[in-house]
């Protein structure tokens, strides 16, 4: 079968259309475009009597919407402002309508340097408002403070202090709100899953276990955590699920359980990020978010905690929901605390974020009388001598060595002129004397306890003062609710008290909203 010979197809000619034939007399201006498409526009005069003008001109790359259907108000128009103006944003009648709130009504320093388009103009003036406002703020600080100290010179009660508004004292008042004294939630309270320990009729024995394959990171965790919570016990997870660890704590008289989680991307850094407790035999169960870790030696100048068992701190935790979570946290440690070892546990709860701190404290008795704080507008209780002298030696070892022999040089003068205008006997100036040899001991550590507590009796109490310190022991995280579970732990059946959603609880759309 041979091939047929190729032959070009003849062009049909169209006819011409009035478009091809006839020029142009002007510009295309106005094409249909999509919504949100940008057109450049220009003035196009009109051809009615073949004059110039009639046309007014449009903004350029104006924005169609809805085919060019609306029109933008054009400032310094006629026919606008003869027309009354149409605008075409939609939201420009809402805003009218709207009612001005306080932050419109106040004029900041932004809003008077905000038309100013100069940048350095602008930045010059910006602080000279800022300066001429520091120094208005100034004067009235030290009208308040003179008419406190005045008031305090008189024995008359100085003015209340000025409370800020902040996020916590502005808080969303609660129907769940405990109150003292409140006899329902007594009541609740003796009929509760913790009850027994309370009553002291049984004590804690908290079992600590991990997610399956845990890291190293997870056992320097624990190691810390050990040294926190008396009576734990560690059990390795293996393969074991949870309601199976649940079922064999509750046979062997546990009371918690506390499940550890960490994140897998090992190859980030295993980091701990989770913490389930459940409470033997019958719940509840809380699920927590860890995070902000860190560990006991990463803390700057941190202790050594002891084996005495901690005194416990709940902060802040407010609502009924708060009331039992606190509940459960009191649970895990035992309630006789030895208060030999001087050690706090705290559990603080703000903005619905429970801070874990662990601290020693310790009371000091420091020579001379402190200082009574003077009204709310004292910064400090450091003498006015002590402010004058700081400083004037300068800085290192041999000015601090210079300030000591100064120091020393004013008490020996102090010290004769005393003795010569009251002829005594030295009695107080032994004592100076004892007690600055028992400093001295104490930093040296010769001196025994009983040696320090004699001399220190000796001192008169007017002379003394009794300060307190604290020093962190570690561990530090904080903890983030995420869910409270009625029973024992139970991911497909279980009943939920409460699952942390912004929009069921109202705490999406309102910041000082707080569920515990």
């Amino acid at each position: 079968m041979g091939f047929l010979p190729f032959r070009r197809r003849p062009s049909r000619a169209s006819p011409p259309s009035p478009a091809h034939i006839r020029p142009h007399s002007r510009p295309v201006t106005s094409c249909p475009l999509l919504p949100g498409s940008v057109r450049t526009t220009r003035a196009v005069p009109s051809d009615r009597g073949g004059k110039m003008g009639g046309g007014t001109p449009r903004l350029a790359k104006s924005v169609a919407k809805g085919g060019g259907a609306q029109k933008r108000k054009v400032s310094g128009s006629a026919d606008a402002s003869e027309a009354g103006g149409v605008s075409g944003s939609p939201g420009s009648s809402a805003s009218e309508k709207r009612p001005k709130r306080e932050k419109d009504s106040i004029v900041t320093v932004g809003k008077q340097t905000s038309g100013i388009k100069n940048k350095i103009a602008r930045s010059e003036l910006y602080g000279k408002l800022k300066h001429h406002k520091a120094l208005e703020r100034k004067k009235k600080r030290s009208v308040r403070q003179k008419e406190e100290e005045r008031a305090v010179a008189a024995g008359e009660v100085p003015k209340p202090r000025q409370v800020p508004k902040t996020i916590e004292n502005q808080r969303t008042p609660d129907e769940t709100f405990v109150e003292a004294g409140d006899d329902e939630v007594a009541e609740e309270d003796a009929e509760d899953e913790f009850a027994s320990y309370f009553s002291s009729s049984s004590e804690p024995r908290v079992i600590i276990t991990t997610s399956r394959k845990p890291s190293g990171e997870m056992f320097k965790f624990l190691e810390n955590l050990f040294t926190v919570v008396p009576n734990a016990t560690y059990y390795s997870r293996r393969s074991y699920h949870v309601q199976e660890i649940v079922k064999h704590a509750s046979t062997r008289g546990f009371t918690d359980l506390l499940v550890f989680n960490e994140n897998k991307k090992f190859s980030h850094g295993a980091r701990v990020n989770g913490l389930l407790h459940v409470h033997l035999p019958d719940g509840p169960t809380a699920l927590y978010r860890l995070s902000s870790l860190v560990l006991t030696k990463k803390i700057r100048n941190h202790g050594r905690a002891t084996n005495h068992h901690p005194e416990l701190i709940l902060n802040n935790f407010s609502t009924r929901m708060g009331h039992r979570v606190g509940r459960m946290f009191a649970s895990v440690f035992p309630q006789k605390p030895e208060f030999n070892g001087r050690r706090v546990v705290t559990f603080h709860n703000q903005r619905d974020f429970i801070f874990f701190r662990h601290h020693r404290y310790i009371f000091e008795m420091r020579k001379g009388k402190k200082a009574a704080h003077q009204g709310h507008l004292a910064t400090a209780e450091v003498p006015v001598e002590d402010v004058e002298q700081r400083g004037r030696f300068g800085k290192g070892k041999k000015s601090k060595a210079k300030a000591k022999k100064a120091a020393k040089g004013e008490d020996d003068s102090d010290d004769d002129d005393d003795s010569d205008d009251d002829n005594s006997d030295g009695d107080g100036d032994s004592d100076e004397e004892d007690f600055s040899d028992a400093e001295s001991d104490g930093e040296g550590g010769k001196s025994t306890r009983a040696g320090r507590k004699k001399k220190l009796a000796q001192i008169d109490g007017d002379t003394q003062s009794v300060q307190a310190r604290l020093q962190e022991l570690g561990p530090r995280f904080t903890l983030k609710l995420m869910s409270v579970q009625k029973g024992i732990f139970d991911s497909e059946h279980g009943e939920f008290e409460y699952v942390r959603n912004g929009e069921t609880d109202g705490t999406k759309h309102n910041r000082r909203k707080f569920v515990l």
